[in-house]
């Protein structure tokens, strides 16, 4: 027990020699101005925006362009109409009317003849002639200035209709005329000239003897 003693002893001296107090000419220097920390570079807004990572793409997600809200009180300029650049309308000129055709005339040849005369009337004759190739109906009409249409009948054909009044002839065949045949009708006709105002068979004149 007294060896453990004596070690603290020796131990406790020892401690007291290691300490020394500060001496006369210490002093403390007064704290100067304390360095500031060196302010790092400021990276452009360019290269920030080449470092910055881009944003990670969401599945099924397009990225979508944010446009900047246009101002308020301004209008898209509409494009104004030149009255030069529009074509002037162009009157249409009214439809044309297209004339009638012009009728073909007849396909007969006829020749009005007196055949007798007598107190107070005649016997006159309309020779007709069907110059188509396909059997034709007609229609005679003979005028005089007065006088009395008495009766008329055809020559070896079927007979047609007539029908006179006041020296005026009209009539219409029976069968139709072949083509190229002939036919002839005769009329008596009383108190009038045997010289005929007209004659004319389904509109085609008469040549007279």
């Amino acid at each position: 027990m007294s060896i453990g003693l004596l070690a603290m002893v020796v131990l406790l001296v020892i401690a007291i020699g290691a300490y020394r107090g500060p001496g006369p000419e210490f002093g403390p220097a007064p704290p100067g101005p304390a360095a500031a920390p060196p302010i790092p570079e400021r990276a452009s807004s360019a290269g920030r925006e080449a470092a910055s990572p881009p944003a990670p793409a969401v599945p099924g997600l397009s990225p979508r362009k944010t446009d900047p809200p246009s101002g308020a009180g301004t209008a898209s300029p509409k494009p104004s109409s030149s009255p030069a650049s529009e074509a002037p309308p162009v009157a249409s000129a009214p439809p044309r009317s297209s004339a009638p055709p012009s009728a073909k005339p007849a396909p007969f040849e006829a020749r009005y003849q007196v055949m007798n005369t007598f107190q107070g009337g005649f016997i006159a004759e309309v020779l007709i002639r069907n110059t188509a190739r396909s059997d034709q109906g007609w229609v005679a009409r003979v005028e005089y200035s007065g006088g009395r249409v008495v009766t008329a009948w055809l020559e070896g054909v079927p007979q047609g209709t007539f029908s006179g009044r006041r020296g005026t002839l009209t009539y219409r065949s029976g069968p139709d005329l072949a083509a190229g045949a002939t036919v002839a009708l005769r009329f008596h006709i009383e108190f009038a000239d045997p010289s005929p105002v007209s004659c004319a068979v389904s509109g085609r004149a008469c040549s007279r003897r």
